[in-house]
C-alpha cells in the first residue's frame, strides 16, 4: 500500500506538485527582498509611546487607529488625513510617512497561481489536492526509506543501489524533514482557505469595558505605552473615539492585553486563539514571512519537487513491464508464472521464460504476484520474486503471502530469486515464498534458484535444470537484460601467469583508443565485456580507478568460458566493448582499517583500493592455490607492505605447505581481526560463493568473540560482497 500510494500520488499529480513548488520558491524570494526595504529600521529600545508622540509632532493631521510590525520588521502606521484612509510605513527615527506599497503584478500573479491557480475560489481546491497529494509523498516516502534501511533507527545508514534510484532516496532522505515542515505548513493553509479548518478568527476576545465614563485621555500622553517596546509589537488597535467604553487592544505575541483609554491601566489580558497561533506559525513555516532565513532555505528546498517529479516518473518508466503476445487466461495455463518485482527488471526475465515456453508449445499465463490465483490442480506454479531492501517484498508482491492460503490448484512450483549479493537480505522474500509454498503442501520441483545481479549465466542454467521438470528436452533461456551503451577499450599490455592446474590467466591492461577518454570509474566497480561469439556481457571487477588511466582486469580460463577465453586471446591493440557498472556499495572504509578477503582473481578489486591508498589501515588475506604459479601482484604486494599502504598480508597456498585456505589464515588471525572490528572496520570478500561461504561462517564467529554478529556487520554496511 505505501509503495503504491507513493507511486500514483507523484506520478498522476506531478505536473501539479511542479507548478506549486516553482511558484512557491518565487514566493519565497519576497521575504528576502523585504528584508532590505528602505523602510526597514533599526528598532533597537524604541518604544510604542516614542511612535505616537513622534507622529502626533510631524504628521498632526494623521489620526492613527492602528500601529503594527510587519513580518520584515516594518513599523507600519494605519490612519486618515485629508488624503483619506490608508496604512504606510512609517520612520521612526525622523517622523516621515512613507508612501503606500505599491502592487506588484508579477508577484501578485504568482501568488495568486500558487493559492489558486488564478481560478479564483474554485482553485483552492485543485491546489489543496496538490498539498495533500505532496503530504502524502513525504510521509510514504519516509517510510519507504525507513523499511529499505532496516527500520526508522537506521534512517541514517548507508543507502545501496545505484543510479537515478539512488539519487532519488539520497536526496529525498536528505531533505524530508524541512519538506514535511513545509508542505505540513502548506497543507494546513490550504485547508484553512477552503473552510475547512477555521482560522480562529471568529473566536475572536471577550472585550472588557472602559471603567470611567469620561473624555479620553490621548495615546501620547498613556505612560503605559512607553513601556512596551516596538521590538515586542505585534500590533495596537485604537478604540474608537466616540465610545467611551472601547479599550486599546494590544497583541504581543501570544498575547493580548485590554488598556483603559483613560487611566492607562491593563484592565484585562487573555491568549491569543489556539487556531490562530496556529495558522501564524504555519503561516510563518511555509512562506518565510517573518524568518526571511528559513524562506530561503524553504524556497530552495521546494526546488527539489521538480527533480522527484522527474526522477520519479523516470523510474516508473522504467518498471513498467512488458507483456508478450500469446498468454492463455489462468484458467487454461498449465504453466502459469507469477512476478514480483520493485524495479521491472525481473518482468523482463519472466517474459523471455514465457516466450521461450509458448515456443516449446506449453499453454502459459503471465501474471503479478499480487492476485489471488485459482488455478487447475496440475497447474505448474513458476514464481520470480525480487527482493526489497531489507528483505521485504517488492511492491508487485506485497500481498502474495496474505493472498497465498485463498489459492487453489497448481500443486507443483519451482522459485526463482532475484537480487544481489552485496545487500545483507539477498533474495530474503523468494526464500520466504519457498518455504511457504512448501508449508501449504505443495511441491517444489526445484531447491530455490537465485539469479545475482541479473545474470544472464545463472538464468540459462536455471532454464536447463527446469526443462526436464516441465517435460522439455531443452529450455534454452538466452535473455540478456538491457546494458549500457558500450565503448571500445584497446588492449595495451598484459602479464601471463600459468595456475596449478595448468589454467592460463592474466592481468590484463587496457587503455582508451586515441582521441577518446575512458569512462568514470574505481576499483571494485564492474567492467561488462561483450564478446563477439556472444551478445551476453560478463562483468569483471575492476583493479584500477580512472586517475591511473587504464581499465585493469584479472582473467582466469575457464573451461567453456566464452568470455574469459575470449579476453586470453586478445594481444595488445586488439580492442574489445565494454561498459561500466558501478558498484558504489564496494568500497573500503574511510576512517576506519579494511579487512579484504579474496581468493584467485578475486583480489582484482583489492589491488586497485590498495594503490589508492594512503592512510588507512589494510588487512590484505589472499587464497591462491602454489605460490609459485598464480601468485598475482607479488612485487606489488611487496612494494605496497614496504611503502605501508598494505598494513599486513596474509597468504593461504592451498596446493603447498600447509594448504591452508583464507579461513584458515582469518581463523589464525583472529584477534588481529577482532581488534580491528572492535576499531569500526570493514570487511570486504571478493571470489567465489563457496569461498565466502566458509568466509561468512570464520568472521560470525570471530565477530561473535566481540560481542557483534555477521548479520549487524551486514546491516551496518561493513561486510560488503563481491561474489561471482
Amino acid at each position: 500500500m505505501w509503495r503504491q500510494t507513493h507511486r500514483w500520488a507523484g506520478v498522476a499529480l506531478s505536473l501539479l506538485l511542479v507548478f506549486l513548488a516553482v511558484t512557491g520558491s518565487i514566493l519565497s524570494i519576497d521575504p528576502i527582498l523585504k528584508r532590505f526595504d528602505r523602510n526597514v529600521h533599526e528598532l533597537g529600545e524604541l518604544t510604542v509611546g516614542d511612535v505616537l508622540r513622534l507622529s502626533a509632532k510631524k504628521n498632526p493631521y494623521f489620526e492613527i487607529d492602528r500601529v503594527r510590525i510587519d513580518y520584515s520588521g516594518r513599523v507600519l502606521l494605519r490612519g486618515a488625513d485629508a488624503a483619506g484612509s490608508r496604512e504606510v510605513p512609517f520612520n521612526p527615527h525622523n517622523g516621515r510617512l512613507a508612501r503606500k506599497d505599491r502592487p506588484n503584478p508579477f508577484m501578485d500573479l504568482v501568488n495568486s497561481l500558487h493559492r489558486n491557480l488564478a481560478l479564483g475560489p474554485d482553485g483552492r481546491q485543485i491546489t489543496l489536492i496538490g498539498v495533500v497529494a505532496m503530504l502524502l509523498l513525504t510521509i510514504t516516502g519516509l517510510t519507504l526509506l525507513a523499511r529499505r534501511l532496516g527500520g526508522f533507527g537506521r534512517l541514517f545508514t548507508k543507502v545501496k543501489g545505484r543510479g537515478m534510484d539512488k539519487w532519488h532516496t539520497l536526496i529525498g532522505r536528505l531533505l524530508v524533514i524541512p519538506l514535511f515542515v513545509t508542505v505540513l505548513s502548506g497543507t494546513w493553509m490550504s485547508l484553512v482557505s477552503n473552510g475547512i479548518v477555521p482560522s480562529g478568527v471568529d473566536d475572536g476576545p471577550t472585550y472588557p469595558e472602559s471603567r470611567i465614563e469620561a473624555d479620553p485621555v490621548p495615546a501620547t500622553d498613556l505612560a503605559v505605552f512607553d513601556s512596551i517596546k516596538l521590538s515586542e509589537l505585534t500590533e495596537l488597535s485604537f478604540p474608537i473615539w466616540a465610545d467611551w467604553w472601547d479599550v486599546y487592544v494590544l497583541r504581543q505575541g501570544g498575547t493580548l492585553s485590554f488598556i483603559d483609554r483613560q487611566s492607562g491601566e491593563i484592565i484585562g489580558q487573555e491568549s491569543v486563539p489556539a487556531l490562530t497561533q496556529v495558522l501564524d506559525l504555519f503561516t510563518l513555516l511555509h512562506t518565510g514571512q517573518g524568518a526571511s532565513t528559513w524562506g530561503a532555505i524553504a524556497g530552495l528546498i521546494s526546488l527539489s519537487v521538480p527533480f522527484f517529479a522527474i526522477t520519479g516518473v523516470v523510474i516508473w518508466l522504467r518498471r513498467r513491464h512488458p507483456r508478450p503476445r500469446g498468454m492463455v487466461s489462468m484458467g487454461s495455463a498449465e504453466i502459469v508464472i507469477l512476478v514480483g518485482s520493485e524495479t521491472g527488471t525481473s518482468w523482463g526475465f519472466a517474459s523471455h521464460l514465457a516466450q521461450q515456453l509458448r515456443d516449446a508449445g506449453k499453454a502459459v499465463y503471465l501474471g503479478g504476484m499480487n492476485h489471488t490465483c485459482q488455478l487447475r490442480e496440475d497447474t505448474t506454479l513458476l514464481l520470480l520474486a525480487a527482493t526489497y531492501g531489507d528483505g521485504t517484498p517488492p511492491s508487485g508482491a506485497s500481498q502474495f503471502l496474505d493472498r497465498l492460503p485463498g489459492y487453489q490448484g497448481a500443486n507443483q512450483f519451482a522459485v526463482l530469486g532475484f537480487g544481489d549479493k552485496a545487500f545483507p537480505a539477498y533474495c530474503a522474500f523468494a526464500i520466504e515464498c519457498q518455504q511457504a509454498l512448501e508449508a501449504s503442501g505443495r511441491e517444489s520441483l526445484l531447491p530455490m534458484g537465485d539469479i545475482n545481479r541479473r545474470s544472464a549465466q545463472a538464468f540459462t542454467a536455471w532454464g536447463h535444470a527446469i526443462a526436464p521438470k516441465l517435460g522439455l528436452d531443452a529450455l534454452v533461456l538466452d535473455y540478456t537484460p538491457p546494458r549500457p551503451k558500450t565503448r571500445q577499450l584497446e588492449l595495451a599490455e598484459r602479464e601471463n601467469f600459468i595456475g596449478y592446474d595448468g589454467a592460463p590467466s592474466a592481468i590484463l591492461r587496457f587503455r582508451a583508443p586515441k582521441r577518446r577518454r575512458l569512462p568514470g570509474f574505481q576499483a571494485g566497480d564492474l567492467m561488462g565485456i561483450v564478446p563477439p561469439q556472444d551478445p551476453i556481457a560478463r562483468l569483471y571487477s575492476l583493479a584500477s580507478s580512472k586517475r591511473e588511466g587504464m581499465v585493469e582486469l584479472c582473467v582466469v580460463s575457464v573451461d567453456g568460458g566464452i568470455c574469459s577465453n575470449y579476453l586470453l586471446g586478445l594481444e595488445p591493440g586488439d580492442c574489445v566493448d565494454a561498459y561500466v557498472e558501478h558498484n558504489p556499495d564496494f568500497r573500503p572504509a574511510r576512517r576506519a582499517p579494511t579487512i579484504m578477503i579474496g581468493a584467485g582473481t578475486g583480489i582484482a578489486p583489492f589491488a586497485g583500493m590498495i594503490r589508492q591508498n594512503r592512510n588507512q589501515p589494510m588487512e590484505l588475506f589472499f587464497g591462491l592455490r602454489h605460490p609459485d604459479h598464480d601468485f598475482y601482484y607479488r612485487d606489488a604486494i611487496e612494494q605496497w607492505q614496504s611503502d605501508g599502504r598494505l598494513t599486513g598480508f596474509h597468504p593461504a597456498f592451498s596446493r603447498h605447505d600447509d594448504q591452508a585456505y583464507v579461513q584458515d589464515r582469518l581463523r589464525g588471525a583472529g584477534d588481529t581481526v577482532a581488534n580491528h572490528l572492535r576499531e569500526g572496520a570493514t570487511i570486504m570478500v571478493c571470489g567465489s560463493s563457496r569461498m565466502a561461504r566458509a568466509v561468512a561462517e570464520e568472521i560470525d564467529t570471530i565477530s561473535a568473540s566481540i560481542g557483534l554478529s555477521l548479520a549487524e556487520l551486514r546491516l551496518c554496511g561493513r561486510y560488503l560482497e563481491d561474489i561471482y
